[in-house]
């Protein structure tokens, strides 16, 4: 199942869990003040991922055993083409671009990195000289991704950022010089002390400076953060449901005449002329269109996840441990949480991701791949959310039938998928 999910084209998801700070609303595996560690770090993570690959093309590849030595693999033959890369975190600008360039190259040697392969970096605009962005080019990095989360400075302040607006607009404008022409900037809605006026003057800042894409995220209050412990005090109060639609219904209007197309329930790429209407625009993220397809990807480094060979498994999470583990050919990844991919979890994973795109959901494609009409799969279920305004069925640009969420099924996209996960 390797070879064969590899030959369609395998993307990665390479983690850098470094940070300068860590901020009030972060859950992710990051950590701050490991400085020392950067160096033994990017040898590390270029190493598993040579080997992955290697192990992948002599099909010896397995995520509860240990990889194989690049020795013992020997001259294998490369797995085909690679079809995104992405560099996330943490702070993967953090890094030196010579060392994220040690993992290109490690790939570069087991596959084949076609000119023009999406290869994207997460950076916060703090972390940033033009010096930096053009070592990032000339490493092959043709996409970036700022995480600005808002242009309200006091807000910034409150969250744990260490930039501020005006630099977050600077950060865009060096990338530019750089040579990026497809930069994605972050905003969070929803955060305590932010209103629809604030919500709006940051949204029209980011349409000012038309940034090839825009992402922005309905704000998660995670247990274990610093914001969940300051909401749990009373200390600070997120926007309600109802303001936190508002401001989702606000941004589809404002991005919409702007000329921004949204393909996804929380992304919007900015309207070429090449695109096709119903379909995902040339600057949408093509690496996370993977996940929403349900491809194939591996995830290396601390903490990543991965969905390959029927697999789905995390990365350990310390990078000390990592580091270790593979100096000493040990298996980096937590057993334990691996599980193989049932054929109902596949199916609920395929139909609530399509379902998360514009695009929608091709209907073939599910009676080809799991035997059965969808209405057959899930009985009644399609008809409740038709009846009800949150689903709706279009043709796609072949004639193929397709499902997707209307406006109004955006608003309560976890309801609607719900229905379709497992007993």
């Amino acid at each position: 199942m390797a070879r064969h999910q590899a030959a369609t084209g395998l993307s990665f998801y390479l983690h850098i869990p470094f940070c300068r700070t860590r901020c009030t609303y972060c859950d992710f595996n990051t950590y701050t003040n490991l400085g020392h560690l950067h160096g033994r770090y990017s040898i590390a993570l270029a190493q598993e991922v040579e080997r992955s690959l290697a192990a992948v093309a002599a099909g010896l590849y397995h995520p509860l055993h240990p990889l194989p030595t690049l020795a013992e693999l020997g001259n294998t033959p490369g797995t085909g083409p690679v079809k995104t890369i992405f560099f996330g975190g943490g702070t993967p600008s953090l890094l030196p671009p010579a060392f994220l360039g040690k993992t290109l190259e490690a790939i570069a040697r087991r596959a084949e990195l076609r000119p023009g392969v999406e290869i994207t970096v997460e950076a916060n605009p703090g972390t940033l000289s033009l010096d930096k962005l053009r070592g990032l080019r000339q490493i092959g990095v043709n996409r970036l991704s700022f995480g600005v989360q808002t242009f309200d400075d006091p807000l910034l302040k409150s969250l744990g950022r260490t930039h501020t607006g005006a630099e977050a607009v600077e950060a865009l404008e060096m990338a530019r010089r750089a040579g990026f022409d497809n930069v994605n900037l972050d905003f969070i809605y929803g955060l305590p002390g932010q209103n629809l006026a604030t919500w709006q003057s940051t949204l029209e800042r980011a349409l000012s400076i038309r940034p090839a894409h825009l992402s922005l995220y309905g704000l998660t209050v995670e247990e274990g953060t610093m914001l969940h412990r300051q909401v749990e005090s009373g200390k600070l109060t997120p926007a309600d449901s109802d303001t936190a639609a508002d401001m989702y219904e606000l941004a589809q209007d404002l991005l919409e005449k702007a000329g921004y197309v949204q393909y996804e329930i929380s992304n919007w790429a900015l309207r070429s002329p090449d695109d096709v209407p119903g379909m995902s625009p040339r600057l949408a993220c093509q690496h996370n269109l993977v996940y929403w397809r349900n491809e194939p990807y591996l995830g290396c480094g601390p903490g990543a996840h991965s969905s390959f060979a029927g697999w789905r498994y995390p990365v350990l999470k310390d990078p000390d441990e990592y580091i270790r583990r593979l100096r000493n050919n040990q298996s980096v990844v937590v057993a334990d949480e691996a599980e193989q991919i049932s054929r109902e979890v596949d199916l609920a994973d395929s139909v609530i991701l399509a379902l998360r795109l514009n695009e929608g959901l091709e209907l073939a494609r599910v009676e080809r791949e799991f035997g059965q009409p969808l209405e057959k799969l899930f009985p009644g279920t399609i008809e409740m959310l038709d009846g009800a305004g949150l689903v709706e069925r279009f043709q796609g640009t072949q004639g193929e039938a397709r499902l997707r969420l209307t406006r109004r099924g955006r608003l309560v996209s976890n309801e609607v998928f719900l229905r379709f996960l497992p007993d």
